[in-house]
């Protein structure tokens, strides 16, 4: 009879925090990435303001560059994609406690099974162990055939 080792059972309960954090870890390298595109913004519209603010020669190529209302339109982007973030930020959290809460149930629960799983596996052991042959209980009511 073999009970499973301490090793074991806190290997599978990893395995099912870490299976139960798939989602938010989803959600968190979603927020991450527009955190990354929100700093790319943020760069390119310091690079127009500096071009903005540098003295320039009178060139024709001046059309070319943005205009104020080019670098007002960057920045209510970059305005939408951080409150968009922040939003995203709360959200994520929302779900995060929502899932830290529902936690210590779920393992409580798989814990029990586990147990349950156990307790059935050594009564199926014993009952093997045990000698009980058509012939064996033929014999005197007070003679045990049965041997553990």
């Amino acid at each position: 009879m073999r009970f499973p080792s301490r090793r074991r059972r806190q290997a599978e309960a990893e395995a099912a925090k870490e299976t139960a954090a798939l989602p938010a870890l989803r959600a968190e390298q979603a927020v991450v990435m527009l955190a990354v595109q929100s700093r790319q913004l943020h760069h390119r519209l310091a690079l127009i303001e500096q071009r903005l603010n540098a003295p320039a020669e009178p060139d024709p190529a001046l059309e070319l560059l943005p205009t104020h209302d080019d670098l007002l339109e960057v920045r209510l982007h970059s305005a939408r994609v951080s409150a968009e973030v922040t939003r995203m930020a709360v959200e994520l959290q929302a779900r995060i406690d929502e899932l830290a809460v529902r936690m210590p149930a779920i393992v409580a629960e798989d814990e029990r099974q586990q147990r349950a799983r156990v307790f059935a596996e050594t009564i199926l052991e014993l009952s093997d162990s045990l000698d009980t042959a058509v012939i064996d209980l033929r014999d005197a009511p007070g003679q045990w055939a049965a041997t553990a």
